[in-house]
């Protein structure tokens, strides 16, 4: 047995790793149901065979639907191996396509990519590298191609071909706007640590918009094609206007990002009186002469409670037990044993408060 043993063991040291599939291509295709590929406004698109690069391929038409020529394609592919994918998107180029196909790419990082692609050069089936994008097994990187332009944007297979495979070092935390990202109608044009900007396309509205991401609505207004606002139509954020399509504006609530006092504070608890978030100190939003500050791990100690304010057992820092300003004679605290870093304050402000006492009254 012990011989079989060691035979296992050399034998799954000399095994090599799961290779990762560099090279491995998932194709999303309007031919293909289940592929991942959809459509916004598919009423106003038409199917048609010849020159196709794989089956059918999909246009927009005048002749059917609202008469816009207006709707877009989606293909989100279903990834097996999250890493690095190069996109090429395929259509049936012609005369009678837009000059102005935009297209937009999006990882699972919160990120885009845009690219405008002339689809009257060339002659039947064309393929267009879109670009790099990063896909998470169950994420949302997508391509979008956005006809915008009351033109003919055709649509065609699309294929993700994997590069290089994430090892979870690179894959990094998703970006704050993600959540408006993962949303196929959604389309995020600015992002910063801390706001998002973009239009919807689906007559959403921005508070639905916003929320998305966790944010609330700070502005709204008229959106033109692609990620273009319309500075001189503002509206209210909670409007019901019927727009299909607006620019929104969104950052998180006041407060909630902020960060908690390092300990207790003087005036009452260490967080912000606003409603900070939790930090190494302090619990948000606690008023002057509240609960005290937790400590925290690292944290710079209990620091001075309020008014009336006492420290918990689990936050009053190190040496230091749980106690109220009943109990210890308004100092808030008490020793459990041995000396603390806070003790010292309380016994002065007890030698202080004898002294008083003892004084002669005039």
């Amino acid at each position: 047995m012990r011989a079989q043993a060691a035979a296992l063991f050399a034998l799954s040291l000399s095994a090599p790793a799961l290779a990762c599939p560099v090279g491995q291509k998932v194709s999303v295709d309007n031919d293909t149901p289940g592929s991942g590929y959809s459509e916004v406004k598919p009423e106003n698109w038409v199917s048609h065979s010849v020159g196709a690069c794989k089956g059918n391929y999909r246009y927009l038409s005048a002749y059917v639907g609202d008469g816009t020529r207006k709707g877009k394609a989606l293909w989100q592919p279903k990834i097996t191996t999250a890493g690095m994918y190069e996109v090429t998107t395929s259509f049936r180029a012609s005369v009678n396509r837009t000059n102005d196909a935009d297209y937009v790419l999006y990882d699972d990082k919160g990120g885009t990519q845009k690219k405008s692609v002339n689809q009257t050069l060339g002659d039947g089936c064309t393929k267009v590298v879109i670009g790099s994008v990063y896909c998470a097994v169950g994420g949302s990187c997508r391509l979008v191609l956005d006809g915008d332009d009351g033109k003919s944007d055709a649509a065609d297979e699309t294929v993700f071909v994997l590069k290089s495979c994430d090892t979870g070092a690179d894959a990094g935390p998703p970006g704050p706007c993600a959540g408006i990202a993962a949303v196929a109608a959604y389309q995020v044009c600015a992002e910063t640590p801390t706001t998002c900007a973009g239009v919807y396309d689906n007559g959403a509205g921005c508070t639905a918009y916003c929320a998305a991401a966790g944010m609330l609505c700070t502005a709204r207004f008229g959106a033109g094609t692609g990620c273009s606002k319309e500075a001189q139509n503002p509206y209210p954020c909670g409007a019901n206007n019927g727009h299909l399509s607006n620019w929104c504006e969104c950052a998180y609530p006041s407060g909630s990002g902020g960060a908690g006092g390092s300990g207790g504070s003087p005036s009452g608890g260490g967080g912000a009186p606003s409603g900070g978030g939790t930090a190494s100190g302090g619990e948000a939003g606690v008023p002057a002469g509240g609960q005290a500050g937790h400590a925290g791990a690292g944290g710079s100690g209990a620091g001075w409670p309020g008014t009336g304010a006492s420290i918990g057992k689990e936050d009053a820092g190190p040496g230091v037990s749980g106690g109220t300003t009943e109990e210890d004679s308004g100092c808030g605290c008490r020793t459990s044993g041995h000396e603390s870093v806070g003790l010292s304050a309380c016994l002065f402000a007890l030698a202080a408060l004898a002294l008083g006492r003892r004084r002669p009254r005039g």
